[in-house]
């Protein structure tokens, strides 16, 4: 059902009609009952614009929504409005979209004569969300009122992690093909996993000569090799509540999310297996490892169903349950965060215990906070103690961080702007290494 409001124009002429009524009745008492005959008058005007408006059901709407939204910006949402007989659109019409509260409230726009409108979506977090419906507001022929309508749409879309921002990070960092061709690299003698014997030639390592071979073969032989693949990788997801603040505009699990889709997307290609496990209060998550390209989608609808978390991660249970489902060495990339040594301890107790048969890597994200709080220049004496307190937290955090290297730990801490091209840089690094 359509809504009446009166405009700017008519409020303002209606608050100049008040005293100029009670000045006529100060002046003429007699004529007292005429001075409401302009408030009156100006009352009718708003009644006969409202009827020469044009009626909303005259005007249907379409929305052409993406079945798929992504967690950030530069979501499109076409939005087209068209009158009966093809006849001209209402002059001066606003549009809104009435979103779910994973998407940021978008403010009304105006139409354009074609109809067509463009609405950019920033998603929040992820998960299900509704684009309920559409807020239409036209002005009269006159301009004394506005008349509003709400067309409902109960449109359901899911957010997922942003994959396009994952695959420019990945064309940038990992696709070796634009420089040596389509074919599969094979990374031969770059490694130490056995891959061919082959005669030996000037140029060649001398020690990688195998006398037995070459006894058999009455010439000098030498051992070939090539990079291991076909590594255990698995992320794993603090899903609580410090995990869920936010940072530029999106939160800790999200941006953490985001990195661990890049890092499975060169790991799958690679050769090596990826699983993804979440943890809170409880665990919540644990897939299966899964390899080749075609296992990315899998990770992918997998990533989209960790959830926001307001509980405390509870380490013991979450690192000894991801302990138990891995039956051989793997790389375990731990997202997390903590705020101070006593909520670390339990962390550092049970990730120490992983880490003697796995290869854990510590990935957190700067507090830009503290790092703002300290280097602002103080202005007055709490500027001073703030930044103190702030030095102090920062200490306890690379006390954490040391504490976690001695006990073989690896470390990453990376602002969020980096984190996720750090983070497979550290990967790579350690796949070169052969340290899995």
């Amino acid at each position: 059902m359509p809504i009446i409001v009166p405009s700017r124009l008519a409020i303002l002429l209606m608050a100049l009609g008040v005293p100029l009524g009670l000045l006529i009745a100060a002046i003429f008492p007699q004529a007292w009952t005429f001075s409401f005959a302009g408030i009156a008058g100006l009352g009718a005007a708003i009644a006969l614009d409202a009827l020469m408006t044009r009626s909303s059901r005259r005007l249907s709407v379409e929305v052409d929504c993406p079945t798929i939204l992504f967690v950030g910006p530069n979501n499109e949402a076409q939005l087209r409005i068209q009158a009966e007989n093809d006849e001209a659109l209402p002059s001066h019409m606003l549009a809104k979209l009435d979103l779910g509260a994973r998407l940021d409230a978008i403010p009304p726009a105006d139409v354009p004569a074609s109809g067509e409108l463009t609405f950019q979506l920033q998603a929040r977090q992820r998960g299900l969300t509704e684009i309920e419906a559409v807020w239409l507001k036209w002005r009269g022929p006159m301009g004394l009122c506005w008349k509003q309508v709400r067309k409902s749409l109960e449109l359901e879309r899911a957010i997922n992690p942003d994959i396009r921002t994952m695959q420019a990070d990945a064309i940038r960092l990992i696709n070796r093909e634009a420089e040596f061709g389509m074919k599969t690299q094979r990374d031969r003698g770059d490694g130490s996993e056995f891959d061919a014997l082959r005669e030996f030639v000037t140029g060649m390592d001398r020690r990688s000569l195998d006398w037995k071979a070459s006894a058999r073969h009455r010439t000098l032989m030498a051992k070939e090799y090539q990079t291991e693949r076909n590594h255990n990788v698995v992320l794993a997801f603090d899903t609580g509540r410090l995990m869920c603040e936010p940072i530029n505009g999106m939160t800790r699990l999200d941006h953490a999310v985001h990195a661990g889709m890049l890092l499975a997307y060169a790991s799958l290609r690679g050769g090596d297996r990826v699983g993804v496990y979440g943890f809170d209060a409880r665990p919540q998550i644990m897939t299966g490892l899964v390899r080749g390209q075609s296992g990315f989608g899998k990770l992918q609808s997998e990533l989209a169903k960790l959830e926001y978390s307001t509980f405390d991660a509870n380490y013991t249970l979450g690192l000894t349950r991801l302990s138990a489902g891995l039956n051989r060495r793997s790389l375990i990339i731990l997202f997390t965060d903590f705020v101070d040594t006593i909520q670390a301890e339990l962390m550092v107790e049970n990730a120490a215990r992983l880490a003697k048969r796995h290869l854990v890597v510590f990935a957190v994200f700067q507090d830009e906070d503290l790092n703002r709080i300290i280097t602002r220049e103080p202005e007055t004496a709490d500027d001073v103690t703030r930044a103190v307190i702030a030095e102090g937290l920062l200490q306890e955090r690379r006390m954490v961080q040391k504490r976690l290297q001695r006990l073989g730990v690896e470390v990453l801490e990376a602002p969020a702007e980096s984190f996720s091209s750090d983070l497979l840089s550290r990967y790579l690094q350690l796949t070169r290494e052969e340290r899995i």
